[in-house]
């Protein structure tokens, strides 16, 4: 993964944006006080060149509706993407039982992200043996070979975590 370039992204994060001491991960603090930390792992469970987008609410403060969380990560994101030509996967947590919550989120911050018509969304969610709702997306860019890779690799995803479900009952 390359390194995102602070100096190009703080020129159009709303929120200042700095290297976190976790590799791959930034953070920034919103107006409301909620410190962010956005990071990227590698995660070879789809293909050797994807990564996870890990959205983490570091100081666990609430956090209210603020379009400037959302425009930074999305910064954050299209920097990651403008240096880094792979496929994005993003799980929404289920410790607390939001996940739902989340991935609509997640969708609606997508439907107004500017660059969106670079990127596909591709949505799903599984429920695991205990009957929780895991909801996942793929972020491929949209171009027709690499649409084409993120819906297989979606497919491939979808069905192996079917199967790693149903093999742990």
């Amino acid at each position: 993964m390359i390194q995102l370039d602070l100096l190009k992204l703080n020129k159009i994060s709303p929120y200042k944006v700095f290297p976190s001491s976790r590799k791959g991960y930034y953070g920034f603090v919103s107006k409301s006080g909620v410190e962010f930390a956005i990071g990227f792992e590698l995660d070879d469970f789809i293909s050797s060149n994807s990564y996870q987008l890990i959205i983490v609410n570091a100081n666990h403060k609430a956090s209210p509706r603020d379009k400037y969380v959302r425009d930074t990560i999305f910064a954050i994101v299209s920097e990651f993407f403008r240096l880094n030509n792979v496929t994005m996967l993003y799980i929404c947590e289920s410790g607390d039982g939001k996940q739902a919550m989340r991935s609509r989120l997640f969708t609606y911050w997508f439907s107004e992200f500017i660059d969106k018509g670079k990127y596909t969304l591709l949505q799903s969610s599984i429920v695991d043996d205990e009957g929780i709702d895991n909801f996942f997306a793929i972020i491929p860019r949209s171009r027709e070979t690499e649409i084409s890779q993120g819906v297989s690799q979606f497919s491939n995803y979808s069905n192996r975590v079917l199967i790693n479900s149903s093999c742990n009952s």
